[in-house]
């Protein structure tokens, strides 16, 4: 009886580890941005860092100009996440492909609000004639 009580105490700190290891985001996002912050802190943040900022040199933070959708469009994006690269593993089997577009979703409104990516129809950037 005592061993059985050993095994399910240590098992119940086994998944209570095993959950809280996963990084947290540290922002607040609209509730359509959710899912998208959701599924990139399961599937990209132990490499990409909290809210896609990066984690020292292990891999890139995307609220960057050099991710950009000029510079990486989303369908790089994408691909690079099913396909991996030589730093960086396939993910197909970690991630549907709803969930991607989401994570890209959430990632384009991090830059936006990071002032990278200014709305084509804001008044103030509109060309003068």
């Amino acid at each position: 009886m005592k061993r059985y009580q050993v095994l399910i105490m240590l098992l119940t700190i086994i998944l209570f580890l095993a959950n809280s290891c996963a990084p947290k985001p540290t922002k607040k996002v609209p509730i359509e941005f959710e899912s998208g912050q959701k599924y990139f802190h399961r599937v990209c943040a132990n490499c990409h860092g909290v809210d896609a900022l990066g984690k020292n040199t292990r891999a890139p933070g995307f609220i960057d100009l050099e991710y950009l959708p000029e510079n990486f469009s989303d369908e790089e994006f994408y691909q690079q996440i099913i396909e991996g690269s030589k730093k960086m593993p396939s993910q197909r089997n970690k991630v549907s492909d709803p969930e991607i577009k989401e994570i890209i979703k959430y990632l384009r409104y991090s830059q936006k609000i990071a002032d990278l990516i200014v709305e084509d129809d804001d008044p103030d950037n509109e060309d003068e004639e």
